[in-house]
């Protein structure tokens, strides 16, 4: 069972006196910058100030600083990423937030990612004695936002890689508390994992998945379907079965034991014997969609 961290875990007076950079202002960085301004955190946000997106942070009332200067006059730094899969980081980006963290954080600053593929594939490294953590929210950075307004929160995975300050895991919490994350709860992961985890998926299902929507389709369309009625049986379709698992696991979406017809006869008798005879993945679903209030 893995560690959850909930409102009780976090110390947010460790917030009071420390400011934070938020570099870029997309909707992930934008839902982090606003949440921890609504928290009580002091924020900048690090943009180009003659820039649309600068326009669009001092329209929200946040202050905007080039990056270099954002990140100087902070001693935490959130380098945030793409919102999906297949949405990192370039090489070129990587680099140019690797000069700024080298040239500008010091000893007891906090960086903190929202992905461990920046760290484990793009290489991102912080100086001696710089903290080095991570927070990824369950939730693209609309939802991220909207959650916290409504009094709610989206959950996190949350991670420390580097803590030359010894405070890294209460400072993470803080911020973590201060996001709305903790109001539904962060998981403690490592940043090795959560790569690990989104290549092996990226490997072994979401790759192999396209490629058989893509094969499905060619061979429907090579037997004479048309491309509207192909296009909507492998790929619309297919959403609308994968809503249903996100939202209520495979046991839902085929019945008791998530066994489709053709096996209809070995099928449990009851839920309490279904849920003996599911996969751990269904006992684990329901855990994780519990801390999903937009699909209760």
């Amino acid at each position: 069972m893995s560690t959850v961290l909930d409102p009780n875990s976090a110390d947010l007076t460790l917030l009071q006196d420390r400011q934070v950079a938020v570099l870029g202002f997309d909707a992930l960085a934008a839902a982090h910058a606003l949440n921890l301004r609504d928290s009580g955190v002091d924020v900048w946000v690090g943009v180009a100030p003659d820039s649309r997106l600068a326009a669009r942070a001092e329209i929200e009332g946040l202050a905007v600083a080039e990056p270099a200067q954002a990140v100087e006059r902070c001693d935490i730094v959130l380098v945030p990423g793409g919102e999906g899969p297949g949405q990192g980081h370039g090489e070129h980006e990587v680099a140019d937030y690797q000069r700024l963290i080298d040239a500008h954080t010091e000893p007891g600053d906090l960086v903190i990612v929202t992905s461990g593929a920046i760290v484990r594939r793009g290489g991102l490294t912080v100086p001696e004695g710089v903290d080095l953590a991570m927070l990824r929210a369950i939730g693209d950075g609309d939802r991220v936002r909207e959650e916290y307004l409504d009094g709610r929160g989206c959950p996190a995975l949350v991670a420390v890689a580097t803590d030359g300050s010894g405070a890294a895991q209460a400072t993470l919490t803080a911020y973590a508390a201060a996001m709305g994350a903790l109001r539904s709860g962060a998981i403690v992961t490592t940043i090795e994992h959560d790569a690990l985890a989104a290549e092996h998926a990226e490997k072994h299902v979401h790759a192999p998945l396209q490629a058989m929507v893509e094969t499905a389709f060619d061979d429907l369309v090579d037997r004479g379907v048309e491309e509207e009625v192909a296009y909507l049986a492998v790929v619309h379709d297919l959403k609308t079965r994968i809503d249903q698992i996100a939202e209520a696991g495979f046991a839902t979406q085929y019945g008791p034991t998530g066994l489709p017809e053709e096996h209809a006869g070995e099928r449990a008798t009851s839920r309490r014997s279904a849920a003996r005879s599911a996969h751990p993945l269904e006992q684990v679903g329901r855990r994780v969609r519990a801390m999903m209030s937009w699909i209760r």
